[in-house]
């Protein structure tokens, strides 16, 4: 079965959560030959470091080296598709230029979340150039990453022409426990990991950690991805009284497993989540992870994970100062996270993607 992926999402992503999922895809067709698919080179200039950094992936899939996200999406637009006789088009990203044909092939396309349509004032540049609804009306089936991202397809769109699956994400076997602990990790902190602005509600995290140190003086809040602390936040974790208890740091990807596995907690308190990617991460690692109770976030931590009320800040400290304050069921919740993220894994998500596919081609 020949699969053709667009380089969309790898031109425009060099690291993030859809380029992940696509690349952890490739690889599983192109490495680990999984479903005997047969998947097409990229043969693109990309920004994406979790192909390029990956020979047994860049190669075969003749992906290079774009100076920058604007040049690699210009080529992306100024490129004229040679036909080819796919079974399957799978495209990464809702970009015009997608829309057209990649040599006939049955039309697959991924939904990861309905944040830009449920949450207008989010959208960045790029998502005011999409066609979403325009690829979900053309396809020939339609993916969802969770349950709860197909029931907000359906609640935006309508009715759906095309069959609509539900695939869930996968773990990286390098997050698990027993990974070696980082120099500059603090003794004892509190992970969260993306983005904190908007609906990901990092400052109801602020302001329960606030409450929480008072009770544990040698905690620490270790925040890890996004950008760095703003002037706004710094002045908000002074008024707080924990402007020295948090920090931001960029780790690399392989940095990331310890991270999560020496973490006392991993707290993610995002009113949307399309998946939550970073919530099976910790479990993996055997870190208790603490989740906001919106969208999809249930969905994956089911029973072995904490849960709070989204925005109530008191409601999440009371969650944490029961978790750190108890460890038997810090030792539970570990072993529960660790049996959970068993049940997800980048085999299964590309075995599923690629019954879709046969699905789809009848």
């Amino acid at each position: 079965m020949r699969v053709a992926m667009d380089e969309q999402i790898f031109a425009i992503q060099r690291y993030g959560g859809i380029s992940r999922m696509f690349a952890e895809l490739a690889r599983q067709f192109v490495i680990h030959s999984v479903a005997d698919v047969e998947l097409e080179p990229l043969d693109a200039r990309i920004v994406n470091r979790y192909v390029l950094d990956h020979d047994e992936l860049s190669i075969p899939l003749r992906a290079r080296e774009a100076r920058n996200q604007w040049t690699a999406l210009a080529r992306y637009f100024a490129r004229v598709r040679v036909r080819r006789s796919s079974d399957i088009v799978h495209n990464t990203f809702y970009l015009p230029h997608g829309l057209a044909s990649l040599g006939g092939g049955r039309r697959i396309v991924t939904v990861h979340d309905m944040i830009p349509e449920l949450m207008p004032t989010t959208r960045r540049r790029l998502d005011l150039l999409t066609m979403k609804r325009r690829y979900v009306e053309t396809a020939d089936h339609v993916i969802c990453v969770s349950e709860a991202t197909r029931q907000d397809l359906l609640s935006v769109y309508g009715e759906i022409a095309a069959p609509v699956s539900v695939v869930h994400h996968g773990v990286d076997e390098r997050f698990h426990p027993g990974v070696p602990r980082l120099d500059f990790l603090p003794a004892r902190y509190v992970l969260f990991i993306g983005n904190r602005d908007q609906y990901k509600d990092a400052d109801v995290l602020f302001r329960a950690f606030a409450r929480v140190s008072r009770d544990h003086d040698d905690l620490h809040l270790l925040c890890v991805g996004g950008v760095g602390l703003t002037a706004a936040e710094v002045q908000r974790l002074i008024d707080l009284g924990i402007r020295d208890r948090v920090s931001q740091r960029y780790l690399s990807d392989g940095q990331m497993a310890s991270a999560y596995t020496h973490a006392e907690l991993f707290v993610l308190p995002s009113r949307f989540e399309g998946f939550g990617l970073p919530a099976l991460e910790a479990m993996a690692s055997g870190t208790p992870a603490l989740l906001a109770r919106a969208t999809s976030l249930p969905e994956v931590g089911g029973d072995a994970a904490g849960y709070f009320e989204p925005g109530s800040d008191s409601d999440l400290a009371r969650e944490m100062a029961r978790v750190l304050d108890d460890p038997a069921l810090r030792h539970s919740m570990s072993l529960a996270g660790l049996s959970r993220a068993r049940d997800f894994t980048w085999q299964a998500c590309a075995l599923r993607t690629a019954e879709v596919y046969r699905s789809t081609l009848g």
